[in-house]
């Protein structure tokens, strides 16, 4: 299961979260059609500057805080 920022969002998260979980391919593959934003900043960009997807979310970058943390 990848670790996510609880921070990151894609569109995708209010059409499929119902129907997909963390594990499932679908949530994390990396696609044209998933637009990212940090909520934030609100912008596809995180606090850093750098870009807010799943793939630079990660753990190690300074603002990251995962899913379930305070």
């Amino acid at each position: 299961m990848n670790t996510r920022c609880k921070y990151l969002r894609t569109k995708m998260d209010y059409v499929a979260r119902a129907a997909a979980t963390p594990d499932d391919p679908s949530w994390t593959d990396v696609s044209s059609q998933k637009h990212f934003w940090c909520l934030r900043t609100m912008k596809p960009l995180g606090p850093d500057g750098a870009p807010a997807d799943d793939t630079s979310c990660t753990t190690g970058r300074e603002c990251f805080i995962a899913e379930g943390e305070a």
